[in-house]
Order: C-alpha cells, then structure tokens, then sequence
C-alpha cells in the first residue's frame, strides 16, 4: 500500500499543481460576484499547495522558502505589521478582524513565491478569467438593476460588490483584453467588443473613481508603449500622454469652481404665496438644482396640503430611496423653475409625483448624460461646503472632514501610530475634539490608504508598508511587465480616495494580483528583463 502511494506521488503533485493553478483562476473569476467564494477559492488554492508539496515530497522546503526567501519576506512584511501594530492597540476586535480581512496577503504571497512559477499560458489563463467575470458581472448587474440608472442611484447597479471595487476590477480589465495576443483574431475581436463595453458601463454608472483608474491605466500603457521611440518623438508622446489628463484634470476644476453670482437678498423676494402663507427663503443656502435656487419661495403648509392629495408618501417620511421626502420634493421643484408651493404643485404631473416618490430629486434625473450630472452634483457639493460648512451625506465633502480629521489623528501619533485596531476608535475622539459637522452616522475613517497607514503606524510604519509593496517589484523586475503597472497604477490611485485593503474584495484585489504579477510571472519577468538589459548595454 506504502509503495503504491509512492509509486503515485507524481502523479499526487502534478494532480494537485494543476488543481493550485486553477484555484488561482477560480480566485480571479469569483472576485467580482461574492466574498465568499473568494475564501473557498483560496481555502482550495492552500489545500492543493499543501497536497503538491506532500506529493513532491518537498513541502518544508516550501514553507522555508516562502519565509527565509528575501522578497516573500518583504512582502509578507505588510502584513506582520498590522499583526505587531495588535501590541499597542485597545480595540483588538477591530485589529484582529482586519488581520483577517489581509489573510490573502499571507496566502498569495506564500504559495505563489514558494511554488513553481506560472507559463505565459497559465497566466493568461488567470487575467482572461477576471477580466471576463467581471463584463460578464456588469451584464447581470443590469439586467438585474438596470431600473436604478433611470432613477439616478448609479451605485445600487452594482449588486454583488462596491461599485467602487467593481470600477477598479473593470479598469484592469480593459488593458488585459487590449494587450492579450495569445488567442485567435475572433476572440482579440471579442475581447475588443467586451473592452468597449466595459468603458461604456463606467459611464453609464458615473463611476468618477473606476474612469480615473482607468485614463490613469492608459497613461501608463501610452508611456510605455513608446519606449523603444527615438528620444524626440518618445519624449514628445510622453509629454502629450502628461499634459492631456492634466488639461482635462484643469477644466474639471474650473467646472467646480464656484461662479459669481449675485447674491440672494431676502429684500428682492417676494414674501406670501397666493394662499396668504409666508414663504420660507433661505438666503444663505447656495444649493441649486438645474441653475435654480432649492430653498426659496417655500411654503411648508401649501406643500403639506397639496402633497397629501397628490400621493400617498407622508411628507416628512423617506421616499423610495430612504432619503427625506420633503427635501427631494422641494429639490425637484427648483429643477423645475417651480415655487413650492400649491400652484408649483398643480404644475406636477403624475409621472413627476413619480418619480419624486422614487427619490429623483431632479427632473434632469436619469435623463441627462449622467457624467454631467455627477459633475453638477459635486458642485452643489461644494458650493454647500463652502456656504454653510455642511458636509453631510456627500462623498466629495465628506472625504475632505475625513482628510482632515486623519491629518490631525497622524500628528499626534506621527512615530508610532495608533496600532491597527484603533483608528476607529481615535477617528471618533478625534471628531468630538474638532466638533466636526458631520453627523455620528456620517464619521467614518480615512478613506485614504496612506493615511490610515500613517495613523496606525506612523511614519516609519507606512515607509515599510510602502517598501513592502515596491521593493519585491523591483527586486524581481515586475515593473517591466507593462500589465503589471497597468495594476499598480490603479492600486496605488485608488488608495487616494479608499483604504483598499481595509475591505475583503480590496485586499483580495491587492494580494492576488501583486503576487501573481511578482511572484507567479517572476520567471518570464526575468525573460523580459533579459533583453533589455542588452538593450541598455548596446544603449
């Protein structure tokens, strides 16, 4: 019996490299539809490695491998220092669920640092398999809540992940399809097809965050893509592939900008509706909806009146979307260039009472180009920052009192941090000590990768973060493989805005991705790096 499972363990090791293989292309095509089977896909990758390293019968030196090898060292370095960042934290409940959430850091960057390295096809294989999950995600999402881009509620669109991460995996995606030449022309012309569609679903959702990883993907795969120029026109190319986002990055600003105008004066308006009601006016107040102020000419009794004969919806209740209903209708009206009051609400339609039942608070809603109306509502985000100082329940402004509350969190701990478990806890403080204006179920964290590490960890924790995730690359020449900048650049952007891998789906996006790239494709790293190191020297 002992011999023939001898006899066996060949076959035993390459059974089971094929099964960690696939568990690695199971991994990449299950990260856009559910959490839990991106754990089962990696509790298979870890079984299958453990089986191969018993068959082949070199399993320890698998394990000495991934923790005395320099680079897996370094990398796993990220996460044993969220696991010492335990030793001064207070909420270890926290700490140690986020230890968890990293847990693929130490799966990926074991198995794929200590076992053989992927071929080109293997590789392939695994970024073909989540670039088309995640088109073949958008599909259902729409098919399923596609109603919600009518109602203007792009981010419900995304039902089985955040709409954010489902803009970064999308971002990856586009290059991966435009770069792969390993497969026939009709699959290249179906690849193109499913690239075109993925850009047009980030605009049909108004994802912000997914378009900027993505132009930001494209400057990189421009970059690159002339490196073999002469210098004149490389340069030349390289300067254009800046200055363009940065043209489009300036007017952005210049449409944020707040405009002059003439202020409100409570003297120029008008003070009784027709029903004798004074009208409420606030002047200080810049919200505007479709160029027209919100909260002018109200008249809160004539809309009680009239909203009760013309739906169902309590006034003061939530409409469809769990926002107050009171606040859409008013917001709808202005779009309008209608008063609030009882003839502004004979001037409704049934389908405009609607829709404001559904929570559109415009009637530009759903029926205008919807990057536009992003770009309108920042404004009016803005603009009420800037006038009234509130922030509350817009994801621009927020992210500013965030930003600044961290900032403040980050000078008082500046060398040690606050541990890993405890920027909640410090965030909270940290709000009451200001006085924020954001409302307790509004305070969140950071929202801002480098900063959440610098308060947990201080100055010298996030340089080791940061040399965690850039000295393997360097070290084993991954930034030669232009895919893989394509993924770092949209990482490392996306780490601006979000603290990624401070979710499952984000730190899942991170270790998978850095580890295959690194790790897994080392050796056609080095095949690539060969050359050009020739290329240099007759340089």
């Amino acid at each position: 019996m002992k011999a023939s499972l001898r006899d066996n363990a060949p076959n035993w090791a390459r059974w089971s490299g094929h099964v960690r293989v696939a568990a690695v292309v199971i991994t990449a095509l299950v990260l856009p539809w559910s959490n839990v089977l991106v754990s089962n896909a990696q509790f298979l990758l870890v079984l299958a490695w453990l089986v191969e390293g018993i068959a082949s019968g070199d399993l320890m030196g698998r394990f000495r491998w991934a923790f005395t090898s320099r680079w897996s060292l370094v990398f796993l370095a990220f996460l044993a220092l969220h696991l010492v960042g335990l030793a001064w934290t207070s909420d270890l409940e926290w700490g140690m669920d986020l230890c968890r959430i990293l847990a693929p850091v130490l799966v990926f960057g074991t198995i794929l640092s200590s076992s053989p390295p992927l071929g080109r096809g293997a590789l392939w294989w695994v970024l073909r398999a989540g670039a088309w999950s995640v088109v073949l995600s958008t599909l259902v999402c729409l098919l399923l809540r596609g109603d919600a881009l009518a109602s203007g509620d792009h981010r419900a669109v995304s039902i089985f992940i955040s709409h954010v991460r489902l803009g970064l995996l999308i971002a990856l995606a586009v290059p991966i399809f435009l770069l792969d030449r390993e497969v026939p022309r009709w699959a290249r012309a179906l690849q193109y097809l499913a690239a075109a569609w993925a850009v047009t679903f980030l605009v049909l959702i108004g994802s912000l965050s997914g378009i900027s990883a993505l132009v930001v993907a494209f400057m990189v795969l421009c970059w690159w893509a002339v490196r073999r120029l002469r210098a004149v026109p490389r340069w030349g190319l390289r300067t254009m592939v800046v200055v363009a986002p940065l043209t489009a990055l300036l007017v952005l600003a210049g449409l944020l900008w707040p405009r002059a105008s003439a202020p409100l004066r409570q003297e120029d308006l008008e003070v009784y509706a027709p029903s004798g009601e004074a009208y409420y006016h606030d002047v200080n107040d810049p919200q505007k909806e479709n160029g027209q102020y919100v909260w002018t000419y109200v008249a809160g009794e004539e809309l009680e009146r009239g909203w009760a004969r013309r739906s169902h919806f309590d006034l003061y209740g939530k409409d469809e979307r769990g926002q107050p209903l009171r606040g859409t209708l008013v917001r709808y009206m202005a779009s309008m260039g209608l008063r609030k009051d009882s003839l502004g609400l004979l001037a409704l339609t049934d389908e405009d009472v609607s829709r404001i039942e559904q929570g559109m608070p415009s009637v530009r809603t759903g029926r205008q180009n919807i990057l536009l109306a992003r770009i309108d509502q920042l404004r009016m985000e803005l603009d009420r920052y800037r006038a009234v100082g509130d922030p509350n329940g817009h994801s621009l402004t927020m992210r500013i009192e965030f930003w600044r509350t961290g900032w403040w969190i980050a000078r008082q701990h500046l060398w040690t941090g606050v541990g890993t478990g405890d920027t909640r806890p410090a965030f909270a403080e940290a709000y009451e000590a200001r006085h924020s204006p954001l409302k307790p179920e509004w305070r969140h964290r950071a929202h801002n990768e480098y900063l959440t590490l610098l308060i947990s960890f201080g100055v010298f924790g996030l340089l080791l973060a940061l040399s965690s995730w850039i000295a393997p690359a360097v070290a084993l020449r991954a930034y030669r493989q232009p895919l893989f900048l394509v993924w770092a650049a949209i990482f490392l952007v996306s780490c601006l805005t979000e603290d990624t891998v401070e979710t499952q789906t984000g730190a899942t996006f991170f270790a998978l991705y850095y580890a295959l790239f690194v790790f897994g494709a080392r050796a056609l790293n080095a095949d690539v790096a060969a050359p050009a190191a020739r290329e240099s020297a007759a340089g």
